[in-house]
Parts: C-alpha cells; sequence; structure tokens
C-alpha cells in the first residue's frame, strides 16, 4: 500500500507470487478514487479477503475501490514499512511521515474499517492534529506564518487586507488572505475554527443573499468547504447611546435604526456543484465577536457547526464533495472567479486533521 508517482494516487496491490533476483512481479491492485493531497495527513486501509478472493483500499475509512484476486500467496519474509523488496532488492521508499501502523489476522469490515479511522485518544475521545494556525495577535506586515509545529503555509495578505490591534481586518471589496491549498485531506475528518466579527455599516450595503466567505477551501469550480455569513434581511431594532439608554426624538418617542439580519453557515460543495450546508439557529449578531467551528466527520458522513461550544445544526452528507485542489482563503470565495468578499475583522485560525468529538472536547481544544 502506498503512493503511486505516475497517477498522484493512493494504491493498496497485491504481488501474485515472489520474483526471483532480475525478475519481475505480477499485481493486482486498486488505486483511490482521487489523487492523494500532499503533506497532510491521510488513514489507509488496505484488506484482502480469502473467502470473497478480493482486495479493497479505503482512504480515510471510505471505500475506493474492490477487485477481484485469486492467486494469493503467502511471504515469508519480515514486514516492510516504507519500503518495498522486489526481485530481491529494496524499492519504492516511502518519502513522508507514518504513523499509527496496524495489522489483523482478518478482513475488517467496512464499518470496522471506519471504526479504526477514527483515531481515538486515551480518554477515548477523537485525536486530533493541529497543522495550521494562523495568529493575527501574533503578526505584522502583509502576511501570517504557520505556528503550527511541524507544518508549512504562510497566509499572504492582499490589499484591502492589513493587520490592525491583532486582527486581520478586511475592506469587504478586495482585502482577502490565500496561501496554496489544500491544507487537510478534505475526503477525511476534518475541524476548522475562527474568530469573526462582521461589519454591520458594511453588510448594510450588500444585497438580501450576500455570502460572505469568512474561510474556505477552493476547487475548480467553486469552495469544497467554507464558512460564511449569509445576508438575508434588514429590520428596525431601537437605538441606544453610549451609555446604553434608548435615544428619543424631540417628541420623546425611541429612535429606531435599520439594522442587517442573516445567519452564520459551514457547508461543503457537492459534486453536481449545488452544495449544502449547517445553519446557525439565531440570527448572527454583527458588529460583535463570534468564534465558529465548522466540523467534517468523514466516518459517520456529517458537518455541523458551532459557536463557541454551542452546537447549532449537524447535517448528513449523503453526497460526493468536491475535493479541494486550489487555495485556501481568508475573506473571500470563489465561484467561477473570486467575489463574496467579507467587510469585517478575523481573529486566529486553525485547522486540525480529524473531527472533534462533540462540544466539550470542542469547548477544550478551541476554547473561546
Amino acid at each position: 500500500m502506498g503512493y503511486e508517482q505516475s497517477t498522484k494516487k493512493w494504491s493498496f496491490r497485491e504481488a501474485s507470487g515472489d520474483a526471483p533476483a532480475g525478475g519481475t512481479l505480477s499485481y493486482q491492485r486498486v488505486t483511490s478514487k482521487n489523487q492523494a493531497v500532499l503533506k497532510v495527513w491521510t488513514h489507509l486501509a488496505g484488506v484482502f479477503n480469502s473467502v470473497d478472493n478480493t482486495i479493497s483500499l479505503y482512504v480515510n475509512g471510505q471505500l475506493q475501490g474492490t477487485t477481484p484476486f485469486t492467486t494469493a500467496w503467502a511471504a515469508t519474509g519480515p514486514l516492510q514499512i516504507g519500503r518495498v523488496q522486489s526481485a530481491g532488492a529494496y524499492a519504492d521508499y516511502f518519502p513522508g511521515v507514518i504513523d499509527e501502523v496496524a495489522v489483523w489476522q482478518e478482513a475488517l469490515t467496512e464499518v470496522q474499517v471506519k471504526q479504526e479511522s477514527t483515531l481515538l485518544d486515551e480518554g477515548g475521545k477523537p485525536s486530533v492534529e493541529l497543522v495550521t494556525s494562523w495568529n493575527p495577535a501574533q503578526a505584522a506586515g502583509t502576511s501570517l506564518a504557520n505556528s503550527a509545529p511541524g507544518y508549512d503555509g504562510t497566509l499572504s495578505l492582499s490589499s484591502g487586507a492589513s493587520l490592525v490591534d491583532g486582527e486581520l481586518v478586511l475592506d469587504g471589496t478586495s482585502g482577502a488572505g490565500s496561501t496554496p491549498g489544500p491544507l487537510v485531506d478534505d475526503s477525511g475528518s476534518f475541524t476548522v475554527t475562527t474568530q469573526a466579527v462582521v461589519d454591520a455599516a458594511a453588510i448594510m450595503e450588500k444585497p438580501n443573499g450576500y455570502r460572505a466567505q469568512i474561510l474556505g477551501q477552493r476547487t475548480a469550480t467553486g469552495s469544497s468547504w467554507s464558512l460564511w455569513f449569509e445576508k438575508t434581511d434588514t429590520r428596525q431594532e431601537p437605538e441606544y447611546d453610549e451609555d446604553g439608554e434608548p435615544v428619543l426624538d424631540e417628541n420623546g418617542n425611541p429612535v429606531n435604526k435599520t439594522v442587517p439580519v442573516g445567519r452564520w453557515h459551514f457547508g461543503r460543495l457537492t459534486a453536481d456543484g449545488t452544495g449544502t450546508s449547517v445553519v446557525s439557529k439565531e440570527d448572527a449578531v454583527v458588529d460583535s465577536e463570534v468564534r465558529l467551528t465548522g466540523i467534517h466527520n468523514a466516518q459517520d458522513g456529517t458537518i455541523q457547526l458551532y459557536l463557541t461550544a454551542d452546537p447549532q445544526d449537524v447535517k448528513a452528507t449523503n453526497y460526493t464533495a468536491q475535493v479541494g485542489s486550489g487555495e485556501f482563503s481568508v475573506g473571500k470565495g470563489y465561484l467561477g472567479a473570486w467575489g463574496n468578499y467579507l467587510p469585517g475583522r478575523v481573529g486566529d485560525i486553525r485547522i486540525w486533521s480529524g473531527a472533534l468529538g462533540d462540544g466539550g472536547q470542542v469547548s477544550d481544544i478551541v476554547g473561546t
């Protein structure tokens, strides 16, 4: 099982016999549906079923394919990790990091593979690994360095984006940040979080239905996944002064002001280009900071949105999501062209490989 340079896909292959020195081997193989995402953690499982005489490949708990294999043979040498012994010589060395290796003397079922791909910590909670951490409070200039240990990725800022008082400020017309992606294998489980503020005055100038993207991973046609604010309407609210007292007109009547109304979303783009999302229960409070956390759980096929540690909604993703292929962006979205700019501010941005399990774990790991 490994990575095939020629196709840039994951592969599980079985040899039909031993080959003498200088000879060649005959293989049967199964390859992944999508190309491998480099420099991110990916769970792989290969299964040989001696009853059905088949081999199967799973990527992040998802079945990629099954093919007949009727010429199995019992190798006598040691288990090889990170290389292959072929025709008396070692070859096909793996250029990367390997962890959590396990072998069973049985053919795991699809349900068992899904369970195995959900790595658990000592407390029985889903294990996650921080792969991206950008904190505007620790940055200056026109870029933010990734502070997640062992991972690269610099978020470059465009005109209209600036670092002010420990926040990333975006003008809503051209301001954004971007870096080459994908940052995680979004066919698998991942968790993303940020602190965001929507500028009320600026979003008032946008039409109803405007979607301001906060974070997102681009594909060729849209966003594989994203967090966004959608303006849904406007309404009248009482106006208050600096002391919190109602503002009155010359006749002593309360003065109202028009404010924007909207909801928070976390969503994924479907293979047909439409997409689906989970939505906040209540209207978003503009001009006020909120902690947004989106979770994609590949094992149970759901997406979920949290405001701080409060679960908002959960939805089954009973479809094939498009896998990210282009830039990761902050403050803008891609729908054939860049747009959906966010007028507002963004705080720290973090992404984990793996899906957090519940509000308690979100509170412990993400914080406020």
